[in-house]
């Protein structure tokens, strides 16, 4: 029997020690797992912030300051420190590394991510949000182990090989990514440290013919592929050295001593496309600000760590030479509600902002601000606008360059795509044949002007604003344009504040992009 098929079909398999080479093991079901290499040689890393963040007084809505105010008194921060990014939007004052980002034109916010029905266990929250699934159906795989397994269908068998001798997924820390697990076995390599080091001691065991002796065999067969894969891993960090003075001391930010690790080992050559790495305590009840300073306290802490360690991360890159490669994801399992508790604290809630870093990344506040109302019971939320598997579909689409088919068969439904990256970054690689196709416009909201990045098969091309009323605004562009992909840059000069819908026009064919002027 093919040992794959084996475990896949296996619906339970009793866990218990086994002994292999003298060292203790275990062997369970995919079902109770915890839950070229690289298509293009892009690197993607995912910073996940475990407990769930509170994103009201991470990205506070400046126009809802007051009823903000009323809503949770315990943990509001005094409107004069907080940072302000944009007319209506600021950042808690622990995050200035994380303005200055902003200012560089290498952060990205996305407001009220979440998911429709959600469930705000840690536990199946996270299930969800690391296999994007929808809350009512349990996956056993991750949402990036299933596009691993489209580049590595037969991962462990013959592992590392000559055309990937790479790791394939990293997790930085003391356990594997469920977002790397695939439908048989997890991609992630766990790395606690650069000097992490494992014998196998596996050569001359023989396997029964049994449904016990193909499991482990299996099991074997990773634990000789990890051992292979961490000296790899050893040679890749001999070979680069940090650059960056703005790290913070060893063991004074944990999350800063992942990145670092990160950035080494991407320095050292290796081909590895997705790293994973997390910061816990944000599952804030009690204690989440310090009475009567409210800018400081746990939560400022945590955000302070993620803030320093973006920072010194992105200026690493910088400094390697490497940083157009990576862009970087921050994420929860959920938010917190909009309501305070009596303990300075939040409790489980919906939505949240995501954060995306990198030179590549689109550096705008994408979403509109939560509207919070004037009166607010203990239980509201605020509530999702932005499914985050368009997110991650957005990433598979623009950075890994995956066509929309292959994305759906991977997150199982067409997600509208989010732009996350500056217009420059995009190459003809993604208009396939020339169709009639308009890329997501950067920046947007447009404050001035903006590069609109278009194909088509060629003839009479129109471009038009069109005003949700269906009143046609203004006209871009009307002329004859050869077959291919084009650019214009439009102004917002004389053009009211608001919602439109930009549209291009080609013969009997149309394609519309959404755009706000402010």
């Amino acid at each position: 029997m093919d040992r794959r098929k084996f475990i896949k079909n296996t619906a339970s398999i009793i866990s218990l020690p086994l002994l292999l080479g003298g060292q203790s093991i275990n062997v369970f079901a995919k079902e109770t797992s915890p839950g070229g290499i690289n298509g293009n040689g892009k690197v993607l890393v995912l910073i996940q912030l475990d407990g769930g963040n509170d994103g009201l007084n991470t990205l506070i809505p400046l126009d809802q300051y007051g009823n903000l105010v009323k809503a949770r008194p315990e943990v509001i921060l005094p409107e004069k420190k907080i940072i302000k990014l944009t007319d209506l939007q600021g950042i808690h004052p622990s995050m200035a590394e994380v303005q200055e980002l902003y200012a560089q034109e290498k952060a990205m916010f996305i407001q009220n991510v979440g998911y429709p029905n959600p469930n705000l266990s840690h536990f199946r929250s996270k299930e969800i949000v690391l296999s994007a699934s929808d809350s009512e159906t349990v996956l056993p795989s991750g949402w990036f182990g299933r596009y691993l397994e489209t580049l590595h269908p037969t991962y462990p068998e013959d592992y590392p090989n000559s055309s990937s001798p790479h790791p394939i997924a990293i997790s930085i820390g003391s356990r594997t990514s469920p977002t790397c697990q695939g439908e048989v076995p997890n991609f992630s390599v766990v790395v606690p440290n650069t000097n992490t080091s494992y014998e196998s001691q596996s050569g001359g065991t023989i396997f029964p013919d049994t449904p016990y002796g193909y499991e482990l065999q299996y099991i074997t067969q990773v634990m000789e592929s990890t051992e292979k894969y961490l000296g790899t891993i050893r040679d890749a960090s001999d070979k680069a050295l940090n650059l960056s003075t703005l790290y913070p001391e060893q063991g004074d930010n944990k999350l800063a001593d992942k990145l670092k690790i990160v950035a080494r080992l991407i320095a050292g050559g290796l081909d590895t496309p997705i790293y994973v790495v997390n910061l816990g305590g944000f599952d804030t009840h009690a204690n989440q600000v310090v009475a009567g300073e409210t800018e400081t306290g746990k939560h400022a802490a945590l955000l302070k760590y993620v803030s320093e360690a973006v920072y010194a991360f992105q200026d690493d890159l910088k400094q390697l030479d490497i940083e157009e490669r990576v862009i970087s994801l921050a994420y929860s399992e959920f938010g917190r509600r909009i309501k305070s508790n009596k303990s300075d604290g939040t409790d489980h809630g919906e939505s949240y902002p995501m954060m995306l870093f990198g030179c590549a990344i689109n550096p705008i506040v994408y979403g509109n601000n939560p509207l919070i109302p004037n009166e607010v019971e203990g239980k509201d939320n605020v509530p999702y606008d932005i499914d985050f598997r368009r997110v991650y579909s957005s990433i598979l689409h623009y950075w890994f360059e995956l066509k929309s088919q292959d994305i759906e068969n991977i997150l199982f439904n067409d997600f509208e795509l989010i732009p996350i990256l500056k217009s420059n970054v995009y190459s003809d690689t993604y208009f396939e044949n020339f169709e009639l196709k308009i890329l997501p416009i950067s920046p947007n909201p447009i404050t001035s002007s903006a590069n609109i990045f278009f194909s088509s098969p060629g003839g009479k091309v129109t471009i038009s604003l069109m005003a949700y009323s269906g009143q046609i605004i203004r006209v871009f562009l009307d002329k004859e344009v050869p077959e291919g992909s084009q650019s214009i840059i439009i102004s917002n000069s004389g053009i009211s504040k608001g919602y439109y819908l930009l549209v291009l026009q080609n013969f009997e064919k149309t394609a519309t992009q959404k755009v706000v002027f402010i």
